[in-house]
């Protein structure tokens, strides 16, 4: 399944959260509500979801956790943040995240304290407390494609068992 279209609208979301430099998650929300970016859940096959969501998950924390402006960064967990929570799924695809992917979220915590950015802290607080994250020791960016594949299929199947 191709995901560029997806990860492009995620790209000019978090463009057009950065373009004024912006750092708070009502910045983000303003953003994602003026693109209608909800909608993107319209545009997903209703066939291989938890592959679909794993990418899109897996396409912000990639802006989460790189080398670039705060701004950027933040746009990457607010983006996340906001896709967990809008999903219409039930129950909600948790967000997979490698323990090197953690340490970095950590890295943007201290980061965001030390430029007053309280929303931070706090949403992430509330991700780790609502269990939105399944943790793992392999980056996805560095595992086989083909079997990162199989594993979210079988998540796919769990989930639509109802686990």
């Amino acid at each position: 399944m191709n995901m560029d279209c997806f990860k492009k609208d995620i790209g000019e979301l978090i463009a057009q959260f950065t373009q004024d430099e912006s750092k708070t998650l009502a910045d983000m929300k303003r953003v994602w509500i003026s693109k209608k970016f909800s909608y993107i859940y319209e545009a997903c096959p209703s066939t291989k979801l938890a592959f679909i969501m794993q990418s899109l998950y897996a396409h912000c924390i990639g802006y989460m956790v790189s080398n670039v402006s705060l701004s950027q960064r933040l746009g990457g967990l607010y983006c996340l943040y906001c896709l967990y929570e809008t999903q219409p799924f039930k129950p909600p695809f948790k967000v997979y995240i490698s323990l090197g992917e953690l340490k970095n979220l950590s890295i943007l915590v201290i980061d965001a304290k030390a430029n007053g950015i309280g929303v931070v802290p706090t949403s992430v607080k509330r991700m780790l407390e609502r269990n939105t994250f399944l943790f793992g020791a392999v980056d996805l960016a560095e595992s086989s494609v083909t079997e990162t594949v199989k594993q979210l299929q079988q998540l796919e199947k769990a989930y639509s068992r109802g686990i």
